[in-house]
């Protein structure tokens, strides 16, 4: 009983669902009795005016059902507010869509990086459900060095295993599949897999070619041996500063450097102020 009750604050006070929080709730219900008996996939109003395809065994749906599309609340309305037309957005982790798709409804140039072959299918459905064909998919890992890799294909904690004797998958190195010129946004959510991506994008890094990389640091890199001083380190010596971003606040903080943080070089931190604190 008390985890329901739990459930039912983190509804009631999730940002995204102010002015709609009763709906929400009963929308949250009849999701878990679908999820239990009909297991059917609902089709979910997104960003005023898209649709996201959910099926009952996402977890990226289940947060939109009870949360809404801004449920991870302070990363979304960075990225759907930083983006312009004509930019390039890298979205490694795509999972089923939910930052690919308003970053191609605003005509920006998207590149979607997602290893697993379920998540993969549900992306390039929901892109076609929004008439959205631009979208570049990109179906592979990304690391340090190419090759392949055993895969634990777990939805939205999918990620990639050293010594795994799972299916395998090609892994990539980020500079091998970014398109020229500028990238403006690189999103990156590879559970724990973070310093080997960006290990594979030295050369896009040292051309500058990278202003703002916002990622997740929830310690699954501990799986890989990896500490976030690692991390830190290395993209402070590429020339970047590290903080968190607070919507309503419409501040950059650099305490507190868990959850989604952004690195970011003197000309992104110029972008971010530009478009997301002023």
């Amino acid at each position: 009983m008390k985890s329901y009750w739990e459930l039912v604050k983190r509804i009631w006070h999730a940002p995204g669902n102010h002015g709609k929080r009763m709906s929400v709730l009963l929308r949250s219900i009849a999701w878990l009795v679908n999820k239990k008996t009909l297991r059917r996939p609902w089709t979910l109003p997104v960003y005023a005016d898209m649709k996201l395809r959910c099926y009952p065994d996402s977890i990226i749906a289940l947060h939109v059902v009870q949360r809404g599309e801004f449920h991870d609340w302070d990363t979304a309305k960075f990225i759907t507010e930083f983006l312009r037309e004509g930019n390039t957005f890298v979205d490694v982790g795509a999972n089923i869509g939910l930052y690919t798709l308003p970053a191609a409804a605003k005509k920006a140039r998207v590149v979607a990086v997602e290893p697993s072959s379920r998540n993969r299918g549900r992306l390039e459905e929901n892109l076609a459900l929004n008439g959205l064909t631009s979208v570049k998919i990109e179906g592979c890992a990304l690391g340090e060095t190419e090759g392949d890799m055993a895969f634990c294909d777990d939805d939205a904690l999918a990620h990639v295993e050293l010594d795994g004797n799972g299916p395998k998958v090609p892994v990539r190195r980020l500079d091998a599949i970014l398109p020229d010129g500028e990238i403006s946004l690189l999103k990156v959510d590879v559970e724990g897999f973070e310093l080997a991506v960006f290990q594979g994008a030295e050369n896009a890094m040292r051309a500058e070619r990278l202003p703002v990389i916002l990622f997740e640091m929830n310690c699954s890199y501990e799986r890989y041996g990896v500490t976030e001083a690692q991390i830190f380190g290395f993209l402070r010596k590429r020339g970047y500063q590290i903080a968190r971003y607070e919507h309503d606040a419409r501040r950059l903080v650099t305490h507190g450097l868990e959850g989604d943080v952004v690195a970011f070089t003197p000309r992104g931190e110029q972008l971010i102020h530009e478009r997301l604190l002023t």
